[in-house]
């Protein structure tokens, strides 16, 4: 099996460490990682040279992913499968179903981990995969199980709405928190040291890939909303709490 990968940054270089153990896998990117390619056992090729794989995927930032399938629409061959690991479905699965030709296959795929959360081995880590228009979706299943990793199928729309709250929520908890710059403390207790553990994984998120996840999900917005509301409410009972003991202490 040969696979190609657009998208040499830190993702693509995860994924590409893993899937060498399964296949043959060429490379590209905008910048000339060829050094870095070949250091892993990696050819280093050009765009075009990618397009002719079978099996394409797409490791670019959600911002420049417009603008590569449009690059790439003109030159892949009819049956080749495109895969995406962006983290929102729902924006990337209609993106390739609107650009590229009608005689490609599509599926989206969410890996939940990559190198910070997952440093040493992905087994048992879960990946989502959204079937856009392919007839290969149970072989790539089974490629992902074969890797040690947990498949869910589900629907770009449902895929979104679960990360409104498992990625979304959590990671904008964290950054509130990061901003208040809580530190470790000697007496911790076991859920605040997992607190620090979320703090310390989201540090490394770029600006933009935070404000992706809160702004292109369309269910993001909705459950931000309702964290801060139940917070103000639960902040305005406590200080209802604080004042009634203040007046039965007097």
């Amino acid at each position: 099996m040969k696979i190609g990968i657009i998208g040499f940054g830190n993702f693509g270089k995860f994924m590409a460490k893993h899937l060498l153990k399964k296949a043959e896998v060429v490379v590209t990117d905008v910048m000339n990682k060829k050094q870095e390619a070949e250091e892993m056992g990696l050819q280093f090729v050009s765009l075009e040279e990618v397009t002719k794989q079978k099996i394409i995927i797409l490791a670019v930032t959600m911002e420049s992913l417009e603008e590569m399938l449009h690059k790439i629409k003109d030159k892949i061959s009819a049956d080749t499968l495109i895969l995406d690991v962006c983290s929102l479905k729902v924006f990337s699965c209609k993106l390739m179903d609107e650009i590229l030709p009608n005689n490609v296959e599509i599926i989206g795929t969410h890996p939940l981990f990559g190198p910070q959360s997952s440093p040493n081995s992905i087994k048992d880590m879960r990946i989502v995969l959204c079937n856009v228009r392919s007839k290969r979706l149970n072989t790539v299943k089974n490629f992902c199980e074969s890797l040690g990793l947990r498949v869910f199928i589900t629907s770009p729309e449902e895929h979104d709405k679960q990360m409104a709250v498992s990625q979304a929520l959590t990671h904008f908890i964290g950054q509130v928190a990061k901003k208040m710059d809580i530190k470790r403390v000697d007496l911790s207790t076991k859920t605040f040291d997992n607190l620090m553990d979320v703090i310390e994984i989201i540090k490394n998120d770029t600006p933009a890939l935070f404000e992706n996840m809160q702004t292109m999900n369309p269910f993001a917005k909705e459950e931000r909303e309702r964290f801060i509301a139940e917070s103000k409410k639960l902040n305005e009972n406590l200080n209802l709490i604080g004042g009634q003991n203040e007046i039965f202490s007097i």
